[in-house]
């Protein structure tokens, strides 16, 4: 029990994130990295929607969801706003909402491995460890290189999957690609490596 409140002890806290209108740049929070902060919109873009990027920095999801809305409405092709749209619902506890918005990003633009990483968070957090398992792996073979991608399917894998072989995979290349150390995820990369030569001891030979 204690290991498992260790894991999830910042399960809730916000995250940064760099979110464009057709794909993204990454980083974010422990243990459960959100996508949560969008990029600067492009100066063709309408200074309405620029407010509702700094909206969300601010962590004021609610004020930015009307906007966002109108937005989409007015040009319903881009993956981009769907995809900001779906976090702000998510951060407000509108589940349903969010999933149709990330769905909705991921059916405009397939290939935004951003998108599908954040429908793996959704569904991780509604309990669907297998579509979390299967929008993780959409990301990383979108982006094999997405470092926080590794670090959720890791978590995923050694908490809710309990396979400490291939958690501990993707711990390990989430340190490798991670642009700073993690000294967290590299005591949880300790303390798995320790548990696994202690059951492999315990066990028959």
């Amino acid at each position: 029990m204690q290991y498992w409140n260790k894991r999830n002890k910042g399960l809730a806290v916000c995250c940064a994130a760099l979110l464009l209108l057709g794909g993204c740049s990454r980083m974010a929070p422990r243990p459960e990295t959100r996508a949560t902060e969008p990029a600067p919109a492009p100066e063709t873009l309408p200074p309405a929607y620029d407010k509702a990027l700094v909206l969300m920095r601010s962590g004021d999801y609610a004020s930015a969801i009307p906007v966002l809305q109108q937005f989409s409405s007015e040009r319903p092709d881009l993956a981009g706003p769907w995809l900001n749209l779906g976090i702000a619902f998510q951060r407000t506890g509108q589940t349903e909402a969010a999933l149709t918005a990330l769905q909705k990003a991921v059916e405009l633009n397939p290939a935004n491995a951003a998108a599908h990483h954040q429908l793996g968070i959704l569904y991780r957090e509604q309990g669907r460890f297998e579509a979390a398992l299967a929008a993780y792996a959409q990301a990383l073979k979108l982006d094999q290189d997405y470092a926080l991608a590794h670090r959720n399917v890791g978590i995923l894998y050694d908490l809710y999957l309990q396979q400490p072989a291939l958690a501990l995979e993707h711990y390990r290349r989430y340190l490798a690609l991670a642009g700073e150390p993690d000294k967290e995820v590299r005591g949880w990369v300790v303390d798995l490596e320790r548990r696994t030569a202690n059951a492999q001891a315990r066990s028959p030979q």
